[in-house]
């Protein structure tokens, strides 16, 4: 079996390494905007803020669980 070339695995590599990292700011710009949102609405009381955040971790959670039932 053939060996790759070192320099092609190591620009392989950096540039898997940088779409990993875009990856990670959108997911990370998009949970925080959706975060921003609750956090800006004007909740009468702090029980509704809590049902709120609640809902948040909820679909984080959901996310979560398919990402890793489908090997995603």
């Amino acid at each position: 079996m053939e060996k790759l070339d070192p320099k092609l695995l190591a620009k392989l590599k950096e540039k898997f390494q940088k779409e990993l990292i875009q990856k990670e700011r959108e997911t990370l710009e998009y949970w925080l905007e959706e975060l921003i949102k609750i956090y800006q609405k004007n909740h009468p009381t702090l029980a509704e803020f809590k049902a709120e955040i609640r809902q948040f971790i909820d679909r984080m959670k959901n996310r979560l669980e398919i990402i890793k039932t489908r090997g995603i």
